[in-house]
């Protein structure tokens, strides 16, 4: 399995150094002495050979995977990527890179580590407005300042997201041109607390019924490569629960007759037993994950380790591998998407916001009862399913 960023940040020294694999050759080893090192077992004309491609955390895991990317296609090649960086380190002393082709050799590379269709797209986009404004500008030349002044005006115009996505493409590039040792750090990272903040307390979720379409699209490419996950990301287009209450979902909570999903109160945020009424669709997802046996009583447990919930990050994290920034769509968003498009749909209101538990703290009011609308949600939710299936067309 592949490593987190937490994980490396949290290895230890020990007495003797030891190796922590993040899959496909690359690996960090830590020494006694507290270094942490990426290195990169491959062959070469038959022979095997290690590599060392940086220290953490001066180079982060993104940008140690990125380089090794590159040095297995020189491998391949039968070329010894040390020579292709003597080379380069060469070439580079004699002429100063400029920004665009730096930004288009990061481009290739994303695009060769196999990012989706929609990823490259909105990237390549992005990236092209840092190439008009700085594209014939050295690299080493450009400032945090030169970044803001391309940058600040786009969130003066009232895309505020917009300005902090294109900011997060030129620390992208920095890092890429840093991992490479065109230059010695980020001058992007600088220019946050110089910007715009971007609005918190909101969750980001699509509403437009085309790139909700796009999106539930994006999830079954995804779903394909990662069963898992992708069920679950699925599954919360379908039910819109909260990432708590679906990772903490347990076979022993589905019944499969009644085609209810309920959940009890010390799982619930308002501390109240909820029940989700399963269309077809749900079903359907259950009933494939339900066919890998892990042996575990919750229907999602984390990879490793069966017994325990997968990380509150990893539904975003998806979202993220899709393309989907956090200002975009995140996983409370699919709360915003059901309960938008049912109010269009025009479904009763109060079933919305049962649905979505959403429950009045009025002591004065009748006593809560947890299968309350029960049936008018059930039809609620089987339209809502077909909805989205329609818009997936």
């Amino acid at each position: 399995m592949t490593l987190t960023d937490s994980q490396v940040r949290s290895f230890k020294p020990n007495k003797q150094r030891f190796k922590k694999s993040d899959g496909r050759g690359l690996y960090i080893e830590v020494m006694p002495t507290g270094g942490k090192y990426f290195r990169l077992a491959c062959r070469l004309d038959g022979k095997q050979r290690t590599y060392t491609i940086g220290e953490y955390p001066e180079m982060s895991l993104a940008d140690a995977r990125l380089k090794a990317s590159e040095y297995k296609k020189s491998t391949k090649l039968g070329i010894d990527p040390t020579a292709v960086a003597k080379k380069e380190k060469a070439k580079r002393e004699q002429t100063k890179p400029l920004w665009r082709d730096v930004a288009k050799d990061y481009l290739m590379l994303r695009q060769r580590s196999g990012a989706a269709v929609r990823t490259m797209q909105k990237l390549d986009r992005q990236i092209n407005v840092t190439i008009k404004a700085l594209g014939s500008r050295e690299v080493t030349d450009i400032s945090a300042e030169d970044v803001l002044a391309v940058v600040n005006p786009i969130a003066n115009a009232g895309y505020v997201e917009n300005a902090h996505e294109i900011r997060s493409r030129f620390s992208q590039v920095f890092r890429y041109a840093a991992a490479r040792g065109l230059i010695k750090y980020d001058p992007a990272a600088m220019t946050i607390d110089a910007m715009v903040p971007r609005k918190r307390g909101e969750f980001a979720g699509l509403t437009d019924p085309k790139q909700v379409g796009n999106l539930l699209r994006d999830i079954h490419t995804y779903r394909k490569n990662h069963l898992w996950v992708g069920s679950a990301v699925l599954l919360s287009a379908y039910l819109f629960p909260r990432n708590t209450e679906l990772r903490g979902m347990r076979w022993s909570e589905v019944d499969w007759e009644e085609r209810l999903w309920e959940i009890p109160s010390n799982r619930m945020k308002m501390k109240r037993d909820h029940i989700i009424p399963l269309p077809d669709q749900a079903l359907k997802i259950l009933k494939e994950v339900k066919e890998i046996d892990l042996g575990s009583e919750l229907v999602f447990p984390a990879p490793r380790n069966p017994v325990k919930m997968m990380s509150d990050n990893t539904f975003n994290k998806a979202l993220r591998a899709m393309g989907y920034m956090s200002s975009q769509h995140v996983h409370h968003g699919f709360r915003t998407t059901a309960s938008t498009l049912l109010n269009e749909m025009g479904w009763n209101a109060d079933w919305i916001e049962r649905q979505l538990a959403h429950v009045q703290q009025d002591k004065v009011r009748a006593s809560y009862n947890k299968a309350q609308y029960l049936e008018g949600r059930r039809k609620m939710m089987k339209a809502y399913a077909y909805k989205l299936d329609n818009l997936t067309l």
